[in-house]
Formats: C-alpha cells, sequence, structure tokens
C-alpha cells in the first residue's frame, strides 16, 4: 500500500498576495465592500476545501461482489482481498456480516493510518460476530501501524500441525524507538492457530505499542500460548490493560524452549493490568507454561483473576500466577490458584534477565496447587546470577493438600533470596504436605505473625524452621 496521509482533503498550494489601493495610485474608496465581500466568500472557499471528507464504511456481506463501491449493505464487497488492497484513513470502517465466514487473512500496514481518537474499526454489523477463517495462515496481521479497533469477531485456524502461525499479530519493527498508540481487541474469539492466539509487540530496539487494551475475549486451543506481549527490550511496550479475558486449552508444543502452554503473558510492560480474567487447562503438551504472569516488565498489576488446572508436560512451571525474570515493582492480589501442576504464586528469575526486586504478593488464596514436581502455593525460585531482593508476602491463605507423586509445600524457597518480608499470612498442610521450604543459605529473611495448621501423620519438615515461620502453629495428628 501507498503511505497517505490521516485526512482526506485538497490542499490550497497558494495564495493571492494582498494589495493596498492607494498606494501606486488613487485611493478607490466604492472598491473596499466589494473587496471585503470577495475575501469574506474566498475564506468560506477556503475553509470548505481544506475540510477533511468524512471516513468511509465499508460492508462485506455473504452476496457481496468486489466490483461493487462496498459503501453499503446493498453495494457490499465479498473479500477480504478487497480490503486489502485499500489505504485506509483515520476513522474508516470495515464492517463485516454476522454470521458470515470470510477468509483471512485480514492485512493492515504503514499506509493503513488510523489514530488514538479517530481508529480504523474492524467490526460487524447484524446481530453476532463474523467469522475470518484462516486456513493454515494467519487471520489478522497489523504491521507498523496502530490506531486500530478489532471487535465482535471470531478468528479461526486449522489448528497445530496444518496452522502454524499467530492468530492475530500486531507488530511492530519500525526504527527510532517509536511507540505507536492505540490497539483495542474487544469481544472477540481466537482459537485453532499453531502458534499464539494473539501476540502484540515490536521487535526493533525500543520500538513497541502504547495504550493496548485486550477486554471480554476469548482466546482458547492454540498451540503455543494464548496472549502474548513482547519486545526486544525490556518495558518497551506502555500503558497495557487486560481484562474480562479468558485463555484456556492453549496446550503448548512439545520440545519448544524456553516455555511453551501459557495462557496470557505480559512481557516487556511498564504499567500493565491484567484483572477479572481467567486462565485454565493450559500447558498440556508444553513445558514451563503458566497461567498468567509477566516477565521483563515494571509496574504490572495482576488481580481479581483465577488460574487453575493448568499443567506441564516437563519439569518446570504449569503454575497459577508468576512474577518472572526482570520484574519490578509489581503487585499480584486477589487472585485465586488452584489445582494447578506448578506453583499457585511464583516469584521467579531467569538467567540473564534483568535484576528482580520490589514486588508483592498479598491477599491471594491458593489450594492445591503444586500437584506436580515438588512445587508449592507460593514458591520463589532463582536461576540467575543475581538474588531476588526486596519483596512483600503478606495476608495470603494457602492451603495444600497431598499429592500422589511428589511431596509439596505451602510455601519453598528453592533458592535463596534477599530482603523478602514474609507476614500475616495463613499456611495449612494437610496428608504428606509441608508448610515451608527453605535452604540453609537463605539471607535476610523476615517472617512474623503467620498463622500455620499441620494437619499430617508425618514429621514435619523441619520442627524449628515451624517455630520460626509460624507466630501461632497448630499440630492437628491425622
Amino acid at each position: 500500500m501507498v503511505q497517505t496521509g490521516n485526512a482526506r482533503s485538497d490542499r490550497v498550494v497558494g495564495q493571492s498576495p494582498r494589495s493596498y489601493p492607494g498606494r501606486y495610485g488613487p485611493r478607490n474608496e466604492e472598491a473596499f465592500p466589494l473587496l471585503r465581500v470577495m475575501t469574506a466568500f474566498t475564506v468560506l472557499l477556503l475553509l470548505f476545501l481544506i475540510r477533511p471528507v468524512h471516513a468511509a464504511d465499508y460492508y462485506l456481506t455473504a452476496t457481496g461482489d468486489d466490483r461493487d463501491t462496498g459503501l453499503s449493505s446493498d453495494h457490499a464487497w465479498r473479500t477480504l482481498d478487497r480490503v486489502n488492497q485499500l489505504e485506509l484513513l483515520a476513522g474508516d470502517r470495515i464492517l463485516l456480516e454476522a454470521g458470515t465466514t470470510f477468509l483471512g487473512p485480514l492485512l493492515l500496514d504503514g499506509a493503513d493510518r488510523g489514530t488514538e481518537s479517530a481508529p480504523i474499526t474492524v467490526t460487524t454489523f447484524g446481530n453476532g460476530p463474523a467469522v475470518i477463517e484462516a486456513g493454515e495462515g494467519m487471520g489478522i496481521f497489523v504491521r507498523s501501524t496502530a490506531g486500530v479497533i478489532l471487535s465482535n469477531l471470531h478468528v479461526s485456524g486449522n489448528h497445530h500441525p496444518h496452522n502454524n502461525s499467530d492468530g492475530i499479530a500486531i507488530h511492530n519493527d519500525l526504527d527510532g524507538a517509536l511507540l505507536l498508540t492505540g490497539i483495542t481487541i474487544d469481544h472477540v474469539e481466537v482459537s485453532g492457530f499453531g502458534k499464539n492466539g494473539i501476540s502484540i509487540g515490536g521487535w526493533n530496539g525500543d520500538s513497541g505499542f502504547r495504550n493496548v487494551r485486550v477486554t471480554h475475549t476469548r482466546i482458547h486451543d492454540n498451540g503455543l500460548n494464548g496472549l502474548v506481549t513482547y519486545a526486544q527490550h525490556p518495558r518497551a511496550n506502555k500503558d497495557v490493560y487486560i481484562a474480562y479475558v479468558e485463555a484456556y486449552r492453549n496446550t503448548g508444543l512439545p520440545g519448544v524452549v524456553p516455555h511453551s502452554g501459557s495462557g496470557i503473558i505480559l512481557g516487556n510492560v511498564e504499567n500493565g493490568v491484567i484483572e477479572w480474567s481467567k486462565a485454565y487447562e493450559n500447558g498440556r503438551l508444553g513445558n514451563a507454561g503458566v497461567g498468567i504472569w509477566t516477565y521483563d516488565s515494571t509496574k504490572v498489576v495482576i488481580q481479581h483473576n483465577e488460574s487453575f488446572a493448568n499443567r506441564t508436560s516437563g519439569e518446570a512451571d504449569g503454575g497459577g500466577f508468576d512474577l518472572d525474570g526482570g520484574v519490578t515493582d509489581s503487585v499480584m492480589q486477589h487472585n485465586f490458584s488452584h489445582d494447578n501442576d506448578g506453583a499457585g504464586y511464583g516469584l521467579y528469575e531467569y538467567a540473564e534477565a534483568p535484576p528482580w526486586y520490589g514486588n508483592t504478593v498479598r491477599h491471594n488464596l491458593s489450594v492445591n496447587d503444586g500437584r506436580k514436581n515438588g512445587a508449592a502455593g507460593i514458591q520463589i525460585w532463582n536461576g540467575g546470577t543475581s538474588l531476588l531482593a526486596d519483596a512483600t508476602i503478606h495476608d495470603n491463605i494457602v492451603m495444600m493438600g497431598p499429592s500422589e507423586d511428589v511431596t509439596p509445600s505451602a510455601i519453598a524457597f528453592k533458592s535463596p533470596s534477599q530482603g523478602f518480608s514474609i507476614y500475616q499470612n495463613a499456611f495449612i498442610a494437610s496428608g504428606e504436605a509441608i508448610l515451608v521450604f527453605k535452604p540453609a543459605e537463605q539471607v535476610h529473611l523476615h517472617m512474623s505473625d503467620n498463622r500455620c495448621w499441620s494437619m499430617t501423620t508425618r514429621s514435619l519438615w523441619d520442627e524449628s524452621l515451624e517455630r520460626e515461620v509460624c507466630a501461632i502453629y497448630f499440630r492437628f495428628p491425622g
């Protein structure tokens, strides 16, 4: 497509020089009223000529014809190929007939120039969603442009291994640390893609996106992951909001490293929120996936979500929630994690990640997480070279029952950390589960006013450790 401006207009390329009667000849007083009228008329004409033309609506229907104008439902187009030939401008809308299937992909690029205040909108008319059927390819690809709204769509692929693409891919590879502003995905369903259901990010230094919203969206039965944001550098994306999203049965792919099989991932974000969302039954074929997590990010809030029955086929993760490598000044609060293979709430650092510090885990509930690999309700692990530092864990409830294959714990320090404060939590262990695991090299750990219940027939892992951790300790032998 050829790059165009933000509005349709006729440009005024010149203007007559102003004349001053009387300077080079006799003054003509009678000319002034006529001059004033002509000037006023000229101004009005110029205002008319330079006004933006109204944004256009383009219609697609099951009985449309690409040779028609596309400007009404009675003169609609039939295919997305016809839309891909357009150079869309600010405020333009693509209206797909509800209940109709259109073959993908839909392509938007730098020649399609929406703005945050006057976005390009792809949605439906009529009742219900329209379907974009991608087959073995990508459903929607937005490259190096923004000011885009996608709504009321079902984007579908042929499943892995027949499909090896993302469902909706929004990508910025422009030079100059450029943040493109305004991406909204609302009331969209994405399923059946071999890679990610939805991916949003940049891969050129600090380039990425600002003001991203994904709401009321279902992402399921994809191969690699559900929803991901990413960038080449940490914290490149700004102001990302995820709410009322369901990510489920995104299986992961065997042999993919470093991870696959996650529900929702916020990668490389500054100022992000994930709330009122669910992630479940992800990761069955993958390794090291997590239901909802963030990495290389700062000032992220994960709250009011539920993550459950997430799996791993390997020896890592499969957990509920996670503040992972390079995360700083972020919060997990008011979440419910249960019945996951991995930890309910992970605090992790991976190799070569930026420093991890200043994070908070509070007012969360974990029930019977850690079903595999000896994981815990709350787990701290470090695969990097610098210590996880300065975290606060308080007012959480962890209920840990036995697992058939492993011995889980309510809270576990699998690696040393520094400056952790853990207080006013309730830790409950039953059967073969234990309350606390902590390595001898753990330093600068402050625990106070935690309540602990042990309902077990076996000895506790470390009696002195339990007394250190628990201000009030109850033991009820089975």
